[in-house]
C-alpha cells in the first residue's frame, strides 16, 4: 500500500512553501513519525514526518522547489 507525505497546513492566507531538505532518499527505509522532510514559508519552518513505516519510493517536490498548500510530497510503500 502506497502512503503519500503531505505537505502540512501552512496557516491562513498561506499558499506556498518550499521544500528544505529530505531527511531520506527513495530507497531508505523510514518509520511511522520519523522527520522526513523540512519545509519552510516566509513566516515559519516545520519538520514533516513519515506518516507510516515503509521504503520511501519517490520525491514529487525536490528541495529549494515551491509548491501549494496541501501538496504531495512524496510517496512511502508499506512494508
Amino acid at each position: 500500500m502506497s502512503l503519500i507525505i503531505k505537505a502540512p497546513d501552512l496557516g491562513d492566507g498561506v499558499t506556498h512553501a518550499m521544500v528544505g531538505a529530505w531527511h531520506a532518499k527513495p530507497g531508505d527505509t523510514v518509520s511511522e513519525g520519523a522527520l522526513i522532510v523540512d519545509v519552510a514559508t516566509d513566516k515559519a519552518a516545520f519538520e514533516v514526518t513519515a506518516p507510516g513505516s515503509g521504503v520511501l519510493v519517490e520525491i514529487f517536490v525536490e528541495p529549494d522547489q515551491e509548491f501549494e498548500a496541501g501538496a504531495a510530497l512524496g510517496r512511502i510503500e508499506t512494508l
